[in-house]
């Protein structure tokens, strides 16, 4: 048996033996976290009930806010000649018991300097409209828009304690305002990674190569101004414009360089992300207005969607524009997350919900207002556009419960002495190892970030070798041992790789020349038809011994050896045609 049989074949028992680990593991986690969720209490998302609440008038409905086992719903009605609004004007409570919602009074909210400022808004600012509950820790503002945008506000705060609230004052607009909108800075290029030369580029920290000049905006991944190739590549509106003409940011996050163009002349920035480790670069304009960071260090999560560090994303078309990063709910198990994104303008409202085990988003949920409640049952409404009496409200069960409460657990199980936060984490990790497991070999640095990551993994969890857990590093262990000798034999098996590569490029060459020659040449005499037959039953010959390479391109062997028969036969018609 040849070296390069013995590398190819040693290569391949390694990655079935990763295979066959990460189905053990796989196995493992499930069995684990199967009984996680009854020593815990698994809460799933799903829908409850939908009910109706009816209002005195028609009304748009704008947000709801929980106070206890109460909400309270804001809405506009528009009155035309009514001078005097007062509280239920605005806003109406209810309680929920048993998933049903019953009218109260409102009670909750009549505090008598809370009244006074209420009706003092709308006599002297006119045009008032509620706009939505702001939540900021244990106070709640009530929100109202007093100019001609959703920035010209007027706040009533309030101090919540359980299900009692506690008027504060008016004049706390301040503190109405949203959080950072991303989870990095942006750092703009300077003239000192410039790298000139015929096809000039910006290097960005040497990881990824960027310019917008030529004619359009490329992305490269090798230092090479002699060259203007690269892995991405899209028009720009200028085609001569100078490598310094374009206004050019980026961010490094993990694996990912983020970057934010504006090629000259043009009025919008461009926001590309690139993944050093699969090298791909792709279009994500969504992370214009908020991009934040999802848990662990997994990837980005945006309003249209996620990238995850390993270079899976997705994109959601739920036809919301504009949305802006409103907060983060994380559930009591530490699993799931919920991120949530506002267009305040308009009211609408977009959940994210990630899970940590899984790194997976679910379908999006979009709304225009939700609130939850202790037992992680969330209230969430569509409103119409026209004024309606009667509002559908849907039920929820969520994970995020508040934080007193206590589902039911297995106190004397081992799995609730190491938490369930601890678990999550641990599982959550040996995920990101499968999902690595999953790449093929052109992710740069897999299987030395396999060894790391599982190695990693063993030295952190005390309790990742006891049968209580399902010993999972038995699998981790063999992950590996599998990784550290894959890495040496995958050295030889790229080096294989390169030197077939090598002679596919050559043959590949040498029977194009000669396609073209033929297609070109005058063919006057017998002779001449024999020589380039020949050459051509030659160059098959060489196409057919490509398909014995290992890690041959059958595919193109095929494709060259099907191009030259037709040649030759196509070529033996007119010699029989020049001979007769």
């Amino acid at each position: 048996m040849s070296d390069t049989q013995l590398t190819g074949g040693t290569y391949e028992i390694l990655r079935n033996r990763l295979r066959d680990a990460a189905n053990d593991l796989r196995d493992r986690i499930g069995k684990l976290n199967a009984e996680r969720n009854d020593v815990f209490g698994n809460i799933e998302t799903r829908l409850i009930a939908t009910q109706r609440i009816s209002t005195e008038h028609n009304c748009v409905p704008r947000d709801i806010v929980s106070i206890g086992d109460h909400f309270v719903f804001g809405y506009n009605v528009q009155f035309g000649l009514k001078t005097e609004i007062r509280l239920p004007d605005v806003f109406s409570i209810y309680r929920m018991e048993d998933h049903e919602f019953h009218a109260s009074a409102l009670d909750l909210i009549s505090d008598p300097r809370f009244v006074k400022d209420f009706e003092e808004l709308y006599r002297f600012y006119k045009g008032t409209t509620f706009l939505r509950f702001f939540v900021n820790g244990p106070t709640l503002h009530m929100v109202f828009q007093v100019g001609k945008t959703a920035n010209d506000i007027k706040s009533f705060k309030w101090l919540v304690t359980g299900s009692q609230i506690e008027y504060v004052d008016n004049r706390s607009d301040h503190e109405v305002k949203q959080p950072p909108q991303h989870a990095f800075a942006w750092q703009r290029a300077t003239r000192d990674m410039h790298r000139y030369g015929d096809h000039p580029h910006i290097s960005i920290e040497d990881k990824v190569f960027v310019e917008t000049v030529g004619g359009d905006l490329t992305v490269k991944v090798e230092n090479n101004t002699s060259s203007g190739e690269g892995i991405y590549a899209e028009p720009v509106d200028n085609p001569d414009q100078k490598l310094d003409d374009a206004e050019t940011y980026y961010a490094i996050v993990g694996n990912l360089v983020l970057m934010k163009i504006k090629p000259y002349q043009e009025n919008q920035f461009r926001y590309i992300v690139f993944n050093g480790k699969i090298n791909e670069a792709v279009r994500l304009d969504e992370i214009q207005h908020a991009c934040v960071m999802l848990p662990g260090d997994q990837g980005l999560i945006f309003p249209g969607g996620y990238y995850l560090q390993s270079g899976e994303f997705k994109r959601f078309d739920h036809g919301l524009a504009d949305m802006r990063y409103e907060r983060t709910i994380a559930s009591s198990n530490g699993e799931d997350y919920l991120y949530l994104f506002s267009n305040v303008e308009h009211g609408t409202y977009v959940q994210l919900r990630y899970n940590q085990i899984r790194q997976t988003v679910e379908t999006p949920l979009a709304c225009h207002g939700q609130t939850f409640f202790e037992a992680g049952e969330m209230v969430c409404f569509k409103a119409h556009e026209s004024p309606q009496k009667h509002h559908p409200i849907q039920i929820w069960q969520t994970p995020f419960v508040g934080d007193n409460y206590l589902p039911p657990s297995q106190t004397d199980s081992l799995l609730f002495k190491i938490g369930n936060q601890d678990l999550v984490r641990g599982m959550a990790e040996c995920s990101e190892v499968l999902q690595l497991i999953e790449k093929d070999d052109s992710y740069d640095g897999l299987y030395q970030d396999l060894v790391k990551k599982s190695g990693d993994i063993l030295d952190s969890y005390f309790w990742i070798g006891n049968e209580e857990t399902q010993r999972l590093d038995v699998a981790l262990t063999s992950i590996r041992d599998a990784a550290s000798a894959a890495v040496e034999e995958f050295e030889k098996v790229v080096r294989v790789r390169t030197e077939t590569k090598k002679q596919t490029d050559r043959v590949k060459s040498g029977i194009e020349g000669t396609l073209k020659e033929i297609d070109r040449k005058r063919f006057e005499s017998i002779q001449e038809f024999v020589s380039s037959l020949t050459s051509l039953r030659e160059h098959r010959g060489h196409a057919i011994t490509l398909k014995e390479l290992k890690f041959a391109d059958l595919a193109l062997a095929d494709d060259l050896e099907n191009r030259l028969t037709r040649a030759t036969q196509r070529l033996s018609r007119r010699c029989v045609v020049l001979s007769a």
